[in-house]
This record gives C-alpha cells, structure tokens and sequence, in this order.
C-alpha cells in the first residue's frame, strides 16, 4: 500500500453532530456572539486594505447559488470567517471553513416531512479534511433569529436606551416565528425586557400553540410578559415597538399605517422576493439595514426603499455615520442570511461537541 493510501485510509472520520445535539450544545446567548462575529468578519473585509482592522475577523464568501430540482430546490453556503473568536470568553483566534447545504421541498409538510433540510460541513482550515457535518434544521433557526436579535440591539434598543420594556409583535408563527420569539425571551433582560407578545398567523392554530410555547417560556425564565393572538395584521402590529415578519406571503402584510412613529422591524419571511412582506409605504418612510453587500445586490435589486447600510458596519463603530442623529423613526433590517452565519455557528457547535467528548473521557 502506498503513503499517500495509507494516509487517506488512516485518517480519522469526520464526526456527526445530530438535530438533538445541537439542541442541546447551542446556546442563545454564545450564538449571539458567534453572529456578531460573522457580521463584522464581512464589513471588515468590505474595507479598503488599508483601512481593515487586524482586530477583528475577515471573510471569504460568495452570493449562495440555487440549484432546482423536481419539486424543490438546493442552496448550497459555502463560507470562510478569519482570526474569529468562537466565544467570548475564549481571547483565542481561529479561521474557519465551511459549507451549508440545504434544500427546500414545499411539499413535504404533506408527507410529515420537515420543508427545509439543511447541514453544515465544517472543514479543517489548515488541511480541508473535513472535520465535521452538522445537522443544521434547529442551527440555521437559531442563527436567523440571533441574527435578528443582534440587529434589533445595534439599530433600535443600544441607539435609543428605552426605559420601558418593548411589546414585540410576530407575524407569522411557523418555525421561524416561533424561534424568533423563544430567542427574544430567552435572551430578556440582556437584550430588553419583554412587555408583551402580540401572534398573527394565516391559520390561528398555529398562533395558539405558539402561545402556549411561550407561555411556558414565561414560567421558565420567571418573567411576566403577556402573550396575545391577534385576529389581524394590524392588530399584531398596533403599538409593538419590535416586529418580526416571518412568512412565505408573496403580498404585503404590513402597511406603514399599522406602525408606531418609532418601530424596528425584522422582515425575515423569503416569499416570491425577500421583500414582499412590507408595503411600499412602510420602504418609503424607512431606512433599510443589511447583512451583507453583496447578497443585497442580487437578492434585493427589485427593492425601492433606503439601503443605508449593513449591520457589521455599525458593530464596527459607524454609528454616527449610519444611524441618524434623534434615533428616531422606522428601520428595517432586511434578513438574507448569509453563509458566514452558518461558519461561526457551525464551529461553535463542533467545538461545543468536543468539549462533551474532552470531559466523557477525563
């Protein structure tokens, strides 16, 4: 048997991290971090050369690419995040590579399926041997709303400091505005204390089971926020001072008439475009945020509404130069979701796993 076989039949094999793992690995709060990293590992790679900062982490990614297939359709995310911290409490840098596949099948759900399936391959940075595959239906969840909680901190509650706990409102309780929701309670009060929960969804049941999931949060965490099921949009929408829309609509749900003066909203639903859950009145008289440049030009080209920029720019200290001075008014972070995400997250499960695997054996 030659080296170069022996070494390929010796080496070790990736190891398999599964949907009830990563359950119990991820953390809220730590994954919190890992998305601040990978939004300001883009903006600082979107700098001049000279003008990057060695401080913080770069990336290489490029626009994900869709395949169709009969009755559905491949994504695949390939990603690399430099010199990133995997937690907060760990000052080590480390380079990650990785890869998200993931495919939606609409018609599943009739079959007991789940719509969407996804892993994330997560490579050695220094070899490219694959050294882990995780299941990624409950981290990709987990990493969409995180990535909205980091952009609700950055652009509505850090800039305008509320005394009062926020009312949040969430349009559409499928799996991801149901996870948005558990994101926002379970990570209160370091984010902002919750008030209330207003639900809407097309079918009602769906909102009323919702409820009950929080309700039960609520009994968890020791909080005392209420929860109400809304019979309309507008109902869900009345006085919330934070709004997720989270549906596959390919019309607007959301009218600039529904919303408070001052109102930060997470438009995160991927109907026919990214952007068909807000009327155009609610584009008019807002100032859109981003996760990244690039994903915006492709994905965003038919938008009418005010780009002012991506998240990572104002983690990295362009506030002033982004954000208006009276902090007032409606912003919107526009949800694409990004592979960058899938890397930081992806790493801090695997390194999560072996951390278990370290303390089974000491």
């Amino acid at each position: 048997m030659s080296k170069q076989n022996a070494a390929t039949n010796t080496r070790p094999r990736p190891v398999f991290i599964d949907e009830d793992q990563v359950k119990q690995l991820l953390d809220w709060d730590e994954a919190r971090f890992a998305l601040e990293q990978a939004f300001v590992a883009v903006s600082n790679q979107a700098r001049e050369p000279t003008a990057r900062s060695g401080e913080h982490p770069t990336s290489s990614q490029p626009a994900r690419t869709f395949v169709q297939a009969d009755g559905g359709v491949l994504l695949c995310m390939p990603g690399f995040v430099g010199q990133h911290q995997v937690t907060s409490d760990s000052p080590e840098r480390t380079s990650t590579l990785a890869c998200k596949l993931i495919t939606g099948f609409r018609k599943n759900a009739a079959i007991g399926l789940p719509s969407i399936n996804g892993e994330v391959f997560v490579f050695d940075s220094a070899t490219g041997k694959l050294a882990a595959i995780v299941e990624a239906n409950f981290l990709t969840g987990v990493r969409t709303a995180t990535a909205s909680l980091v952009a609700t901190d950055h652009l509505f509650l850090r800039p305008a400091t509320p005394s009062a706990p926020i009312k949040l409102g969430i349009v559409g309780c499928g799996f991801q505005g149901m996870m948005h929701a558990v994101g926002f309670v379970r990570t209160q009060p370091a984010l902002a204390r919750i008030h209330s929960i207003r639900l809407w969804n097309r079918t009602p049941a769906r909102a009323t089971q919702l409820q009950a999931i929080l309700v039960e949060e609520a009994k968890k965490t020791g909080s005392n926020f209420s929860v109400f099921v809304c019979d309309t949009v507008e109902d869900c929408c009345r006085d919330c001072d934070v709004i997720v829309t989270a549906t596959g609509s390919s019309e607007p749900l959301v009218y600039r008439s529904f919303l408070k003066p001052n109102v930060h909203i997470n438009a995160v639903g991927a109907g026919e475009f990214h952007h068909a859950e807000l009327a155009q009145d609610v584009y008019d008289d807002c100032r859109v945020y981003i996760d990244h440049w690039e994903g915006a030009r492709k994905e965003l080209a038919t938008l009418r509404a005010n780009v002012v920029g991506e998240v990572g720019e104002i983690i990295l200290g362009d506030a002033d130069r982004l954000l208006p001075a009276k902090r007032s008014g409606i912003t919107v972070f526009q949800s694409l979701g990004m592979a960058t995400e899938d890397v930081t997250v992806g790493r801090l499960v695997y390194e999560k796993f072996l951390q278990t695997q370290q303390q089974s054996t000491d």
